[in-house]
């Protein structure tokens, strides 16, 4: 009985951790408050199908397709073709190994991205508190052996990316971190 008991107890926490491990799609609670490290700011408004809206502190709403790619950009470009292109909504619900493929031609370029769910993690984040995250990974290889990386640390209890990093091969990088969030 008590071997019965403690299978049982292990099943139970098997299960849960498999159940933590994946996650629908959802935007921010309207109203809430993401503060970056650049001292920029957006507030969540509300949810298109797979668009999250979002307002910039002093500038105009942007949608954010999946929880990763903005339009317009953040140098202000309109981003339709790319994101139609890749597909983000594939990636979801989140689950860790799931992979999608893409690529994308503009200007007699061609880029081919791999995006997957790479892990489930405890990171450091707003307030110096641990967050859970969904760390999604794109790998981007374009003409002439250009190479991207590029990563999101998705929080399941946000709904929103509270991390990202790029870097590529010409020596470029990028990074945004959520400093605070405000409900």
């Amino acid at each position: 009985m008590l071997l019965r008991c403690l299978s049982f107890a292990a099943v139970a926490l098997l299960a849960g951790a498999a159940s933590a491990q994946t996650m629908e799609f959802g935007c921010p609670k309207p109203g809430t408050i993401f503060a970056f490290d650049s001292g920029t700011s957006l507030t969540a408004h509300s949810r298109d199908g797979m668009d999250c809206i979002m307002q910039k502190e002093g500038g105009p709403a942007v949608k954010v397709r999946g929880l990763l790619f903005d339009n317009p950009g953040p140098d202000g470009r309109d981003t339709s073709a790319f994101i139609a292109a890749i597909k983000p909504e594939r990636l979801w619900p989140l689950a860790v190994g799931k992979k999608i493929e893409a690529s994308y031609s503009t200007s007699g370029q061609t880029w081919t991205y791999v995006l997957n769910v790479a892990r489930f993690e405890k990171r450091l984040g707003p307030a110096d508190a641990l967050f859970d995250a969904f760390v999604i990974e794109m790998n981007e290889q374009g003409d002439k052996g250009y190479r991207s990386i590029s990563r999101w640390w998705v929080s399941p209890a946000e709904n929103y990316a509270l991390r990202y990093d790029f870097s590529n091969s010409d020596g470029g990088a990028n990074r945004a971190v959520v400093t605070a969030v405000m409900h």
